[in-house]
């Protein structure tokens, strides 16, 4: 794995040789220094850590460290490039190559220097051999589900992993359904899984799911702030078509983001029991009129299966529909 990653480098340099002694001393010291600028350095420490403190530290402070201080901090297991890149890759092979080209500061000339200039993208790749394997788990009803990867949206793709869809994919066969989460709302997640894991993974939707709640519709259109650990204020609890009727537009802009995208949408109004049937049914509504297939109202938090069966069925029906699925840029 050290002469692979030593051979890439004198490819990257474009030093055509592979014999050391054929090296110049210039090519040499091209090839051997990487004159890293420490204070470059982008990589962080990954642990699953919620110590906020932890999130910049100063490093080098020992004895033995004198004079290398270095600004760094942690970032928790997610927010690493590593987790994003377990979620988009296809193989062992190509997980190599993508960890290898992950960048991890520059020289003092301004050029990436990545893992595999540090000759450390086998080692990681062994590392990561059994965590590329998705978790097999099920619900509370005893249906499969593939538990794999977590990379946020909102820095990097938001998307459960291309080989766990595939797998299910073979699992459930032609005739067979498969759905998979994309996480950060329609405005992040929903696109990246479009332009970016599609574009991966060559795989095509046939229907958006799109999950919407009388409660989070109240927050858009105005509605006080919602503290972890406080009750509900009553503008939640309490029907208030006013204030469900002023969030609408943010579920509205959702559908027609994904409609541009070519493929048709079932909304799930997931459906508390606070929620009034004026409520859900002006969401249901709404959701028909901004373009959705389907708008229906689903009690599965109390239920089980048997309140999102109306839910399956929509989507079922809107899958047997042709996509004219179609990416928003090249």
């Amino acid at each position: 794995s050290l002469v692979i990653s030593m051979l890439r480098r004198l490819q990257k340099l474009g030093i055509d040789k592979s014999d050391p002694s054929q090296l110049t001393p210039p090519e040499r010291s091209r090839f051997a220094r990487l004159d890293i600028d420490p204070a470059s350095v982008t990589w962080r420490r990954v642990m699953d850590t919620n110590d906020r403190y932890l999130r910049e530290i100063e490093t080098g402070l020992g004895p033995e460290e004198k004079g290398r201080t270095h600004r760094t901090g942690f970032d928790i297991t997610v927010a690493s490039e590593i987790m994003a890149i377990l979620a988009l890759t296809t193989s062992l092979a190509d997980m190599r190559e993508r960890l290898g080209a992950m960048v991890i500061g520059t020289n003092h000339q301004g050029e990436a220097i990545t893992s595999e200039d540090l000759g450390v993208a086998g080692a990681l790749t062994v590392l990561m051999k059994d965590a590329i394997k998705p978790n097999l788990m099920q619900t509370l009803e005893g249906t499969p589900a593939l538990v794999h990867a977590g990379p946020f949206a909102n820095i990097a793709h938001g998307q459960s992993s291309i080989l766990a869809d595939r797998i299910a994919l073979k699992l459930v066969g032609p005739d067979g359904y498969v759905i998979t989460e994309s996480g950060f709302g329609a405005d992040i997640g929903m696109e990246k899984f479009f332009d970016i894991k599609c574009r991966y993974s060559g795989l095509i939707p046939s229907v958006v799911v799109m999950v919407a709640t009388v409660r989070a519709l109240k927050m858009h259109g105005g509605g006080p702030r919602v503290v972890a650990g406080k009750p509900l204020a009553s503008e939640y609890t309490d029907e208030n078509l006013t204030l469900l009727q002023a969030g609408l537009p943010n579920m509205e802009r959702h559908i027609k983001n994904a409609l541009k995208y070519g493929v048709n949408v079932v909304v799930a109004v997931n459906s508390f029991a606070t929620d009034t049937p004026a409520e859900v049914e002006l969401v249901r509504k709404a959701a028909l009129a901004a373009g959705a297939m389907d708008a229906v109202v689903s009690t599965h938090w109390a239920d089980g299966g048997a309140g999102a069966l109306k839910l399956a069925e929509a989507v079922v029906k809107a899958a047997e529909q042709p996509t004219h699925f179609k990416f928003l840029y090249s």
